[in-house]
């Protein structure tokens, strides 16, 4: 749901820091997510662990399989990840819902794109743009003060992973400079407050359109992924200090030509707990024009592609993504 259309919702809800997010009856006789209902469910998906400091062939691997990883021997300090979650949790969790809507930056129910949907998502959250500055008062300007020491540590994250994954595909000088614009990345803080209802999505089934996102989240779990027509869960693994969970987006694929898996995946809200996730994604530079040495696609700046996405959610709802540039032979 739009921000600004909460006057259609109904409150869900006796706590004064959730949005109004609308109950399944009250929008359609629960009928919501009816076609993800039909994907069956398997069971826990166990995924490959990559060392940043030897990605080597696990990488590789990890790149052309699953399309989503845990990383290990990250750099990221502990104490950091720790600051970030309980001052998120604060601006989040410990203000209401009327003085967060005022913030910029802020947005529930669909996070990312749209504003057209068929499903509200349950979920909430900041967007920071990270390479630029911010001025705020406190807690919001505590948050964007540690999302910013934060956000360095993600851009040297993935240009390193960049620069590993981007090897074996023989890419020009040039290209490997535009397709990564890593300390323009942007840094997603997201609150999944606990949901009433069963069944319900904290988010819908999407690829990212990012070359890659790294994932930063607590010990709830919640998160699932696509795998051999399944819906798999995702263990949170060692929660907020531990490993890091990285997936790659629709730009690694178009830029490997398919050699590389932007991986599908959503999120499960939980009726016992609320989640809490930094998401950072690293995007190439708007000019960059992606291009594959496969001619799986055709050449397109990434400008365009974010604008097709545009355009497509707002004529039908959903975003088409890559399918939208294939050449077909």
């Amino acid at each position: 749901m739009a921000p600004g259309s909460e006057s259609q919702a109904a409150a869900t809800t006796a706590d004064p820091s959730c949005p109004p997010f609308p109950l399944l009856e009250e929008e359609d006789g629960g009928h919501i997510h009816e076609q993800e209902q039909e994907v069956p469910h398997g069971g826990e998906l166990e995924l490959p662990t990559v060392d940043l400091e030897a990605p080597g062939e696990a990488l590789a691997a990890a790149c052309r399989g699953l399309g989503v990883f845990r990383l290990a021997n990250h750099g990221v300090p502990a104490e950091l990840s720790a600051r970030l979650f309980a001052t998120a949790r604060a601006a989040l969790a410990g203000a209401p819902f009327s003085d967060k809507r005022a913030q910029p930056g802020y947005f529930w129910g669909t996070p990312a794109l749209s504003l057209r949907v068929r499903d509200v998502n349950w979920v909430e959250g900041f967007h920071v743009a990270l390479g630029v500055g911010h001025q705020q008062p406190a807690p919001l300007g505590d948050l964007l003060d540690l999302a910013a020491e934060y956000g360095a540590h993600m851009a040297r994250v993935a240009r390193a992973l960049f620069d590993a994954l981007a090897a074996p595909l023989g890419l020009g000088a040039g290209q490997a400079s535009t397709y990564l614009a890593e300390r323009d990345g942007l840094l997603r803080v997201y609150r999944y407050p606990r949901c009433p209802e069963p069944g319900r999505l904290g988010m819908e089934a999407h690829t990212d359109s990012s070359v890659l996102s790294v994932i930063n989240q607590d010990a709830v779990g919640g998160l699932q992924v696509l795998h051999d027509g399944a819906w798999r869960n995702v263990a949170p693994g060692a929660g907020e200090t531990g490993t890091l969970l990285v997936n790659l987006g629709d730009m690694a694929r178009a830029i490997s030509g398919d050699a590389y898996c932007s991986v599908r995946h959503r999120v499960a809200a939980s009726q016992a707990a609320e989640r809490l996730s930094l998401c950072y994604f690293a995007f190439p530079r708007d000019d960059a024009v992606i291009s594959c040495a496969s001619g799986r696609y055709r050449p397109f700046t990434y400008a365009e592609f974010r604008e097709q996405v545009q355009a497509d959610i707002k004529a039908t709802g959903s975003k088409v993504g890559l399918e939208r540039f294939l050449l077909r032979h």
